[in-house]
């Protein structure tokens, strides 16, 4: 079979933190070429007594305001990016159609 794989950067886009809470925004592309953005969520923890870090999944209910503060900043950004394609997207199509009314 000769599936295609969703295309995924290595580095996030942007990374939004507060305390051990990030949000990281990925861009992504579907099979079908279309391009997005999404977000994963991400605690970082060191144990006391290695010294040993890491990344959970997981999260405590202590870090509700923590989380709710990057999903809001990490939301923000991604329409951010698409309000600006958007009206990137609206200049190039006038553009074009000034072009078309000039010839």
């Amino acid at each position: 079979m000769n599936e295609k794989k969703e295309k995924t950067s290595a580095r996030p886009e942007k990374v939004f933190r507060r305390g051990a809470i990030a949000a990281s925004v990925w861009r992504r592309q579907a099979p079908s070429g279309f391009e997005y953005f999404d977000f994963s969520l991400s605690r970082a923890w060191k144990a006391k007594s290695t010294g040993r870090e890491g990344y959970s999944l997981n999260f405590f209910s202590d870090n509700e305001e923590d989380l709710a503060q990057v999903i809001r900043q990490a939301s923000s950004w991604i329409s951010e990016q698409l309000s600006d394609s958007r009206e990137t997207d609206f200049d190039d199509r006038r553009d074009s159609d000034e072009l078309m009314t000039m010839s």
